[in-house]
């Protein structure tokens, strides 16, 4: 896009107001610094991570890192693992994965300027989180928590899909997705998956796309892509077995339906890891997954009511809002628009290099004048006593 002269002209000639960046692609922190636009950036994960942990305190005392596994409730080696596991990530930022975009920036914006403040120079991050769900950190004024945005309220099912869900009676019917990327399992997982969720009094409807398992019960239905927003707001749905995917977990939380959470990769296990801390669901290991664990699982965030309870506390939290996720968002791209950017709302402290950040400077040279102090005091001790030892030896003398 940048070798692209034509394109970039147009794009310099096109009298934009802003720009609208998803943060896991550099290419839009770029296209900001090289037009001159505010920079509005929208979603949680950048290059590297998380990208709060570039933006606001992030104290390693309560803020888990992603793929740390851990809560917000950490005991001594919990913080020495999450120390370790952020040293790590910084590492491979630092030394394997900025130069090469830092290249990239040298390149094509003709600048030293580093990928790390492209993105701090943002006016305001648009961040998909909500804090009924996330668990508390600090923040800073230019990050706006609109998790949930896309969800709303059940739509009309197809009228095939409606009676599914319509006839199933009292025991309800389990949702099943694995999100858009994993559409099947290896056959000998499916087949087990399959014979767990057939064991169930409740109906199942399992977006799959795969062969189908032999063990596949009369009460799931197959399908190749489902209405998942829909389906989780139907009053007849009971569970919703996930891999623990963002949208997903939100849907979830937005209809109070408990989960079952089978992670597979990225923030996905963080994700139901807030959920189960929560008592609002049951996590599995895909690696060692069996039909009586399936079953379990499903029965379990049915049958005790904690989790339903528990799912419709964060469910309440998360709706009562002054205003809406996707209102919030609006006005903010609208007021960068108006202002002409949000700098007054960047922190400075994104500015310090870590030894200002962290007080390490102020940190030495207070050690250095209680150390002065002290070497001197112990001097001054050590003369005393020299003194008094020496007149009480005259007096014997």
């Amino acid at each position: 896009m940048f070798e692209d002269r034509a394109l970039m002209g147009r794009l310099k000639a096109g009298g934009f107001d802003l720009i609208l960046a998803d943060p896991y692609h550099v290419a839009g922190v770029m296209m900001a610094h090289v037009l001159e636009k505010p920079l509005v950036l929208f979603g949680r994960w950048m290059i590297a991570g998380d990208l709060h942990f570039n933006l606001a305190p992030s104290p390693l005392s309560f803020v888990p890192m992603i793929s740390s596994r851990l809560s917000d409730r950490m005991l001594l080696l919990d913080r020495l693992r999450n120390v370790l596991i952020y040293g790590i990530s910084r590492y491979m930022n630092n030394f394997h994965i900025y130069p090469v975009y830092n290249k990239l920036c040298q390149l094509y914006l003709n600048s030293d300027i580093t990928v790390e403040e492209l993105y701090q120079k943002a006016d305001i991050v648009l961040m998909k989180v909500d804090f009924a769900f996330e668990y508390p950190r600090p923040t800073v004024p230019n990050l706006v928590y609109i998790g949930g945005f896309q969800c709303s309220r059940g739509r009309p099912l197809p009228a095939e899909l409606q009676r599914f869900m319509d006839s199933s009676g009292e025991d309800g019917v389990v949702i099943f997705s694995l999100g858009s990327v994993v559409g099947f399992l290896p056959p000998e997982l499916a087949s087990e998956v399959a014979a767990g969720l057939a064991r169930l009094p409740q109906r199942v409807i399992w977006r799959f796309t795969g062969r189908l398992p032999s063990t596949l019960g009369n009460n799931t239905k197959i399908m190749s892509w489902l209405p998942q927003n829909d389906l989780l707001g139907h009053p007849k749905t009971r569970a919703f077995i996930s891999h623990g995917g963002e949208n997903g977990i939100y849907e979830a939380i937005y209809h109070g339906v408990p989960v079952v959470g089978i992670p597979i990769l990225f923030d996905q296990y963080d994700n139901l890891l807030r959920l189960k801390t929560r008592g609002a669901a049951v996590m599995l290991d895909l690696a060692h997954l069996k039909r009586d664990d399936v079953f379990q699982a499903v029965k379990t965030v049915i049958e005790t009511p904690s989790y339903g309870e528990n799912m419709k506390r964060i469910s309440a939290l998360h709706r009562d809002v002054p205003v809406e996720p996707k209102e919030l968002a609006v006005f903010w791209v609208e007021y960068t628009i108006r202002h002409r950017g949000a700098a007054h709302f960047r922190s400075a402290g994104n500015e310090l290099p870590f030894y200002q950040y962290y007080l390490l400077d102020v940190f030495v040279i207070v050690l250095v004048f209680v150390g002065l102090f002290l070497y001197l005091a112990f001097k001054l001790l050590k003369t005393l006593l020299v003194k008094v030892c020496s007149g009480k030896k005259r007096k014997q003398d």
